[in-house]
């Protein structure tokens, strides 16, 4: 299952009709995040760059070819409304495809920003020109921001900051941008361009705009959207003190503060889910069921209470971990072989299979196949609890 299939109805329609259409679209957009959280890593923002250029024409190229009218003519007219920004990307992909990666210029820009909202920043004082590339020593160019950022920021730190950040919302930051001068004589194109900025928005606006169209094809509802806007100093490109040392800000402002920057709450998100990831298993190790009786208690209960009663407070939890780990519930229950167990490892499998997909209708809100994925995820229980 794409992961955007299980975003709304829409994209669970879509993968219907045009699977292969979707997983192109996920690539674009997965590849576009990778962009985004590697912003401040120019290593891997190199690599991620040059995987999106390809990801994207590749993109354009397929929809053009053996597709639906629809998408062909969507994608050809978003290209020649985009003419200019479409020969430079195509340019940038096949120099990346046949010669050599795609290696930007950057600027950098330090100071004092002040913080508008969680993904917009005001620039407040500063030391960089954010609209060309500039020429940095090795022991800063092509560095990861967070290992020379104090190193950036000494002189303001002493100059614009009292040492506790008094002013709420006001923080020292690093914000980089990449360049890259793009030439193509056959198409008279010899321009520097903000290559995040170009790839980023081209391909977000083509992704919402194919959808859109398909939506109107279908006169379908979809509020899903690819595309946001941003002020020029933002949660992408710009790294604040909050974002490296949340713990103190949350001191210093008596609230608590958590990281803005995009690539940093990916990391954090990342490590925090792997962290979760352990301390479920080891509640549900805790708290399995420990005999045949417990074990068919848990299979009429859920098999008797309604849908909504699942996710009741007093329930979730056992719920969750009756579903995911129900074969450690099992083996935990019955002291037997697999010879001369009451329900098969088949028939375990089947029981997390069903709960999980009826966990994805849920999750979607859609009636009707609550009412069908529930129904039968119920009658498995039902089928176990009669075998036991």
């Amino acid at each position: 299952m794409f992961e955007l299939e299980k975003q709304s109805v829409f994209f669970e329609g879509l993968a219907k009709e045009h699977p292969m259409l979707l997983q192109n679209i996920e690539i674009v957009y997965e590849n576009k995040l990778s962009l985004d959280a590697s912003y401040h890593s120019p290593k891997q923002f190199i690599f991620n760059l040059n995987n999106t250029l390809r990801a994207l024409v590749f993109f354009f190229e397929q929809s053009i070819k053996n597709t639906p009218s629809w998408l062909k003519t969507c994608v050809e007219n978003y290209r020649d409304e985009n003419r200019n920004d479409y020969e430079m990307l195509k340019r940038l992909r096949d120099l990346s495809a046949h010669q050599a990666l795609i290696f930007p210029k950057e600027s950098i820009v330090t100071g004092l920003f002040r913080v508008k909202s969680s993904e917009n920043y005001l620039p407040k004082i500063g030391m960089g020109d954010f609209n060309k590339s500039g020429n940095y020593s090795w022991d800063l160019a092509m560095r990861n921001t967070e290992d020379v950022f104090h190193d950036l920021l000494v002189f303001q730190s002493m100059t614009f900051m009292d040492l506790e950040h008094s002013a709420h919302w006001e923080c020292l930051g690093v914000a980089r941008r990449w360049f890259y001068h793009v030439k193509h004589r056959g198409k008279g194109i010899d321009q520097i361009v903000d290559v995040y900025k170009l790839t980023a928005d081209f391909s977000t606006k083509l992704l919402d705009h194919v959808c859109n169209s398909y939506a109107a094809l279908l006169k379908l509802k979809n509020d899903f959207t690819f595309h946001k806007e941003f002020s020029e100093f933002n949660c992408i490109n710009t790294l604040l003190e909050i974002d490296l040392y949340p713990s103190l800000f949350s001191e210093w402002w008596e609230f608590d503060a958590t990281p803005l920057n995009w690539g940093v709450r990916i990391n954090k998100s990342k490590g925090e889910f792997i962290e979760q990831f352990d301390k479920l298993h080891r509640n549900c190790y805790d708290n399995l069921c420990n005999s045949p009786e417990m074990y068919k208690i848990l299979l009429e209960k859920y098999r008797d209470i309604s849908y909504e009663h699942y996710f009741a407070e007093e329930n979730v939890n056992e719920f969750l971990s009756f579903i995911h780990i129900n074969h450690w519930h099992f083996k935990n229950s019955f002291e037997v072989d697999l010879l001369t167990s009451p329900i098969s490892p088949s028939e375990v499998m089947m029981l997390q299979r069903l709960g999980k997909i009826f966990l994805d209708e849920y999750n979607k809100d859609k009636l009707c196949t609550i009412a069908s994925t529930g129904k039968n995820f119920k009658e498995h229980l039902s089928l176990l609890f009669n075998k036991i």
